[in-house]
């Protein structure tokens, strides 16, 4: 038995996190595993120009989930809106996909893209977020490794940080409309340790504390 050692305290990646957009998203990730014994998880990045109305961000979502969706994808999202350290607001989503219909993220992006470009031309931006990491894991039932769910959860863990949120006007995450449980420590624990009999999670720590 392979033991996770996940340390999410006070911080993470250097960084505040918000409770909250850690519980949506540990309800997508279990969700999307309880119905998919395979689970392609994206990250993908949206820059819309800033001299744009940034409620289109909301027309792209519509558009790019049902893009999704009519590709057999079956995905679940969450989507935070973050200010840049110059005060430009861009937007982070992680894609839970059904990991039996797709295992590379390159028709994600290029989904994205197609989506942007109808909404704002050719001034919108997509960003493939693989700087030194991956993009594009596939966690499976019974017999992920530790590493894997790991670095799942450091690529999504970076949607919750505070710090770019703090002064971003109206509302700052999004999400699919599944059931969202309070999940405690344990409550994840308990899930995962069904999800990944390989695994032990003993007295992990998943929220920031």
């Amino acid at each position: 038995m392979s033991q996770l050692y996940y340390r999410n305290n006070s911080t993470f990646l250097n960084y505040q996190m918000d409770a909250r957009i850690q519980n949506i998203y540990y309800n997508l990730l279990i969700y999307s595993l309880q119905k998919h014994c395979r689970v392609f998880i994206v990250r993908i990045d949206i820059h819309l120009p800033q001299e744009m109305d940034q409620s289109l961000i909301m027309d792209f979502n519509h558009r790019f989930i049902e893009k999704e969706k009519n590709a057999g994808y079956d995905p679940l999202y969450i989507m935070v809106r973050e200010y840049s350290s110059e005060k430009h607001i861009h937007y982070h989503m992680g894609l839970f996909l059904d990991g039996n219909r797709t295992n590379k993220p390159y028709q994600h992006f290029q989904n994205a893209r197609i989506i942007l470009g109808n909404i704002c031309g050719s001034y919108g931006c997509i960003n493939e977020c693989n700087d030194g990491h991956r993009n594009g894991i596939m966690l499976e039932r019974n017999m992920t490794p530790y590493s894997e769910l790991y670095e799942v959860l450091r690529q999504i863990s970076y949607l919750a940080k505070i710090k770019t949120k703090e002064d971003v006007p109206g509302k700052t995450f999004f999400y699919s409309k599944v059931p969202i449980l309070p999940l405690s420590n344990e409550d994840i624990s308990r899930c995962f340790q069904s999800i990944f009999p390989n695994l032990t999670f003993g007295t992990t720590k998943w929220y920031a504390e």
